[in-house]
């Protein structure tokens, strides 16, 4: 079993320490090997991270003194994308600050205990997730089989009869149709804006009035009748419903 590495920074000692108690018992309970570090200065945990990179999950106060959590997100980030990143804040207005570095959810302070046990889960689930899910696509017709890493997968695109697969490290053209890989990856957080695409919701940088841009820069089209939708299940699969 892995043994994963989580960061709390929270500039109020008493704080601290409540929240790395409660953070650890409630992941014990669930047999999730993980290790704490306590910080309650912004700086130290960002020349950490600048010097190692240890950690894969980060618990962040929001308002503290030299860095604010945000700013240190955005700058641990800068080098590691794709940690975990959590604010647990007294400042439940800024929750709407936050989402310009995308965090992986925002924790009120005076609901911490309530909302624990569902962002343990949620944790767990992401962290599964991204130590890679492979899924097998039988092609159509030639009855190829090909195996795919969902976290790998940018979007997918409908071509007539075949689908183009845009993965982080090539491309693919296989026989097959869209709604089925919409079926096969709707679990994995594949959001479908426009009938002709899919998308992993991990990519995606912004959300306009007809368009998905995604953190490659590339735009995809959103349907006028699915921005509602599509906004709601981004902001679910970012921030829990936050």
């Amino acid at each position: 079993m892995n043994t994963y590495r989580a960061a709390i920074c929270e500039d109020s000692p008493r704080t601290l320490d409540v929240i790395h108690e409660q953070l650890s018992e409630e992941f014990s309970r669930r047999d999730f090997n993980i290790v704490f570090d306590c910080y309650t200065e912004p700086k130290a945990l960002l020349d950490v991270c600048h010097a190692s990179g240890k950690y894969q999950i980060l618990f962040l106060d929001i308002d503290m003194p030299e860095i604010n959590g945000i700013e240190l997100c955005r700058r641990i980030r800068s080098d590691y994308p794709e940690v975990i990143t959590v604010f647990i804040s007294g400042k439940e207005k800024m929750v709407f600050q936050t989402f310009e570095v995308r965090p992986f959810r925002f924790i009120r302070k005076s609901h911490f205990t309530e909302e624990l046990p569902a962002l343990v889960n949620d944790i767990i689930h992401e962290m599964r997730m991204q130590e890679g899910t492979s899924v097998s696509v039988e092609e159509r017709y030639s009855g190829n089989i090909y195996s795919l890493n969902t976290n790998q997968i940018i979007y997918i695109e409908s071509l007539v009869k075949n689908c183009r697969i845009v993965l982080t490290t090539q491309e693919l053209l296989i026989q097959y149709r869209i709604k089925d890989f919409e079926a096969l990856l709707k679990q994995y957080g594949f959001l479908r804006p426009h009938r002709s695409f899919l998308v992993n919701y991990r990519y995606i940088f912004s959300i306009q009035k007809n368009t998905l841009i995604l953190d490659n820069k590339e735009t995809i089209p959103l349907s006028r009748n699915r921005i509602t939708t599509i906004k709601e299940e981004f902001i679910t699969l970012n921030y829990g419903g936050a």
